[in-house]
């Protein structure tokens, strides 16, 4: 079984990295932050002239998630969603499918997913449209959404007081090793 980590965070271990590495501790993980890559805005060419798509990581990294079983999306929670560069990515996903639609689907639909979400306003509440959002994506990639974590946090290392979040991480790790 082989992990994908897409780190959504602009602060290299902060929260939501602390318990994504905590997740995936001991397995083989290719570990994605996509902070460090240049991943330009989606160009929309459903209603125009199709011009060539940016040249940045895109492509680069999502065959590296392609080929995982696993994909862990960690991401703060920012204004009750993913992170803009989080965004950003998943947004890319619309020139796959223009690409190649049944090559892009068929890969998704075998992998199995899990969403890491840490903010600090209530967010086992105001994380729920973060989880919403993620579900409607793998329900049209036809990808296993597994679970979520939703963790309270905003200095870096406040996730690692958060018991309930810890005990899920554990709850996750048990199963994977059955």
């Amino acid at each position: 079984m082989g992990f994908a980590v897409i780190y959504g965070s602009s602060r290299k271990n902060g929260n939501s990295d602390q318990l994504a590495n905590l997740l995936v501790e001991g397995f083989e993980a290719d570990k994605i932050h996509l902070s460090d890559y240049n991943i330009e805005p989606i160009v929309d060419y459903r209603h125009s002239e199709k011009e060539p798509y940016p040249n940045d990581d895109y492509h680069h990294l999502i065959e590296r998630v392609k080929a995982q079983d696993v994909l862990v999306f960690a991401t703060p929670i920012y204004w009750y969603g993913a992170s803009s560069i989080t965004k950003t990515f998943i947004d890319r996903w619309s020139q796959s499918l223009r690409e190649n639609k049944t090559e892009f689907l068929s890969s998704f639909a075998s992998k199995t997913a899990w969403v890491i979400g840490i903010g600090d306003d209530e967010p086992h509440l105001k994380g729920i449209p973060l989880v919403q959002q993620f579900q409607y994506i793998f329900d049209y990639t036809g990808t296993n959404f597994a679970g979520y974590i939703l963790g309270r946090g905003n200095k870096p290392g406040d996730i690692l007081q958060d018991t309930i979040a810890l005990a899920t991480v554990e709850e996750i790790r048990k199963k994977w090793h059955t």
